[in-house]
């Protein structure tokens, strides 16, 4: 369902509402025991999670901005890191999708915002965790994080595990935060 179609019949329902002589909405006895509907899969669906995992993994902040860097200059001084952290949001994004699915399929979702919820949920640890391993694997730390911490005072490994600690959410929360949003509303329909 469009989103202008989503608009269009909620101002259409308040409208149709005819407030009471006190000014206000009649009260509905069913409203308080209202259970919302379920959302469903876009169909078909398969086409829609895929266009949804490419839009969400060309959109990532990390993809495209050293997508970018990359292709200005190649030549870098960790050669494995910089791909690695390329191909951490197509498959965190990709794990996310199919654990949304999973739960989906179990338990239905009832609004988009616990879509959007549960996805960051799974995403963006999954993003930070991945994006720890790729630094500790190429031992990147001490040559990405190290000039951030040269101006800062306090003991060195205690400034660059604050600062590589900042970079870990960062990636993470940017590679996750649109990705839950545009999901919930590329995948799912009321």
């Amino acid at each position: 369902m469009l989103i202008i179609t989503m608009l269009l019949r909620r101002i259409a329902g308040r409208l149709s509402a005819v407030p009471t002589t006190s000014g206000r909405l009649p009260r509905d006895s069913s409203a308080s025991n209202h259970v919302p509907a379920p959302l469903y899969w876009r169909t078909p669906w398969l086409r829609w999670h895929l266009l949804s995992w490419i839009t969400l993994t060309l959109l990532a902040p990390p993809f495209w901005a050293i997508g970018i860097l990359l292709t200005i200059n190649p030549h870098s001084d960790q050669p494995w890191f910089w791909p690695a952290t390329m191909a951490i949001v197509p498959l965190a994004n990709g794990l996310a999708i199919l654990l949304t699915n999973q739960r989906h399929h179990r338990a239905r979702f009832t609004s988009r915002r616990d879509v959007t919820l549960y996805y960051f949920a799974v995403s963006m640890p999954m993003c930070c965790a991945l994006f720890t391993l790729v630094l500790w694997a190429t031992n990147a730390i001490t040559g990405l994080v190290g000039p951030l911490a040269v101006g800062t005072h306090g003991t060195p490994s205690t400034v660059i595990a604050l600062w590589a600690a900042g970079l870990i959410a960062g990636v993470g929360i940017s590679s996750s935060a649109h990705a839950s949003i545009l999901h919930a509303w590329l995948a799912f329909e009321a």
